[in-house]
């Protein structure tokens, strides 16, 4: 995937390489992941709020798309994760 080879060039941060690394994991075979903050946290052993920044880096950067989902009443759910190539 090239977008390793720009996320090494862009000024991406440690954490952020390390948030899209567990997506693209995640993703396996799929086009998209879906996975809690909390979750990501806990698995990456850093914190929900750095999470939660590493992502917004990672979507301005282009490297990340975020979905919010919902539940059938409305409420909030976790977000579905698509990893990007910038390029």
């Amino acid at each position: 995937m090239r977008a390793f080879e720009m996320i090494y060039r862009d000024e991406v941060s440690a954490k952020a390489v390390s948030v899209f690394r567990y997506l693209l994991d995640r993703q396996g075979k799929c086009d998209f992941c879906y996975v809690s903050h909390r979750r990501m946290a806990g698995d990456l052993k850093i914190s929900v709020s750095t999470v939660k920044r590493a992502l917004d880096e990672l979507q301005r950067k282009g490297y990340v798309s975020v979905e919010q989902r919902r539940r059938s009443n409305g409420s909030k759910c976790c977000n579905v994760y698509r990893c990007r190539d910038p390029g």
